[in-house]
């Protein structure tokens, strides 16, 4: 991650936590264009930042029933309750937070529905804090994010634009085509556009590095005032990457050019090998004979119902099927027969001797 990251403790976490509290209201109320980007580049400053506000979003869930609260001798919710402006005035959102601050804050902003809150608020990607084991998500678009272990990622789709933030670590995009929605993946200040192509982003320590495996992107620094990327800006603050191009964009220097490179089709299997990487802990074996499948021309077939829900652990080569069953022989009483060049069928040692 970079080194620049803020330090969070004492004065710094509870400024922080103000901070969250009012995106929340922001985004209640109805996020402007410039609010949204601002959002977005808060967002991308620190992974503590998306944690805080998703503790936000938990916390305004929870309590969103109070919107439906009605005192006992009344069919109406109660519009002045936690009102500091008074009977039939006008709350001031920020008024709310300087007088209740934090999550009192969200109580009190229950009232004004989230709707809104709920289009607009990005959702974390991997499945954990972080992708404990490689992970591939179809996003509502149809576009395809695979996370490598550690990453993790937010997504925020609107029916302008299309959002992802890299927190950390590395990702895979295959993007659905949308003229209409720019997809704009921000790590770490670097935003990378497309519209409709294949391309990787990795966050290491200062630096961002960005590889295309098809069709283009455009790759500069996001702005908070225009956090689309221009074409008229090729060559002055934006570049453009091609299939077989690469950039590696140091976070440490503000408004550099990117400086791009060719990358050699070696060296990019190499860098992407891990999405060729199953790795499964206690899966059932008919789950992983149906993502080997397809990936590969050759097919398993199980010839043997009482070996589909049988566990497997293991990580291996999504193109080496022929190591998949010989491990499954060696270690799970499973005999493979090898029919033609295509077809494999699995069946237990133990019910071919009946």
């Amino acid at each position: 991650m970079n080194s620049e990251k803020p330090e969070f403790d004492g004065s710094r976490l509870d400024q922080a936590k103000r901070e969250a509290s009012l995106w929340v209201v922001k985004q209640a109320y109805g996020f402007s264009p410039e609010e949204q980007d601002a959002f977005f580049d808060w967002l991308a400053e620190s992974p503590e930042h998306a944690e805080l506000h998703t503790n936000r979003r938990r916390a305004w869930r929870h309590l969103d029933v109070l919107a439906d609260w009605r005192p006992e001798h009344s069919l109406k919710p109660n519009p002045d309750l936690l009102d500091t402006a008074g009977p039939g005035k006008k709350r001031s959102a920020l008024k709310i937070i300087s007088v209740l601050g934090g999550l009192a804050a969200i109580v009190a902003l229950a009232f004004l529905g989230a709707s809104y809150f709920e289009k607009a608020s990005p959702a974390r990607l991997a499945k954990g804090a972080f992708a404990e084991t490689h992970e591939r998500h179809v996003l509502e678009d149809g576009s395809i994010v695979k996370l490598n272990k550690g990453a993790q990622a937010l997504i925020s789709f609107t029916e302008k634009s299309r959002y992802v933030i890299l927190e950390r670590g590395e990702a895979n995009f295959n993007i659905a085509k949308d003229n209409k929605r720019p997809f704009i993946v921000v790590a770490n200040r670097v935003a990378v556009q497309a519209v409709g192509t294949m391309f990787n982003v990795l966050i290491n320590e200062g630096s961002v590095d960005v590889m295309v495996t098809e069709g283009r992107v455009m790759v500069g620094e996001k702005s908070a005032k225009d956090p689309v990327l221009k074409a008229k800006a090729i060559g002055q603050t934006v570049q453009e990457l091609r299939a077989g191009q690469r950039s590696v964009i140091d976070v440490r220097q503000k408004n550099s050019l990117p400086v791009v490179e060719p990358i050699s089709k070696v060296e990019i299997d190499k860098q992407l090998t891990w999405l060729k990487l199953f790795d499964f802990t206690a899966t059932p074996l008919s789950e992983i004979v149906l993502e080997f499948n397809q990936r590969n021309e050759q097919k398993m077939v199980i010839d043997d119902p009482s070996i589909e829900d049988l566990a497997v652990s293991a990580s291996i080569q999504s193109d080496n099927i022929d190591v998949f069953v010989s491990v499954l022989e060696l270690t799970m009483n499973i005999e493979a027969e090898k029919i033609d060049d295509s077809t494999i069928l699995l069946r237990s040692k133990s019910a071919e001797l009946k």
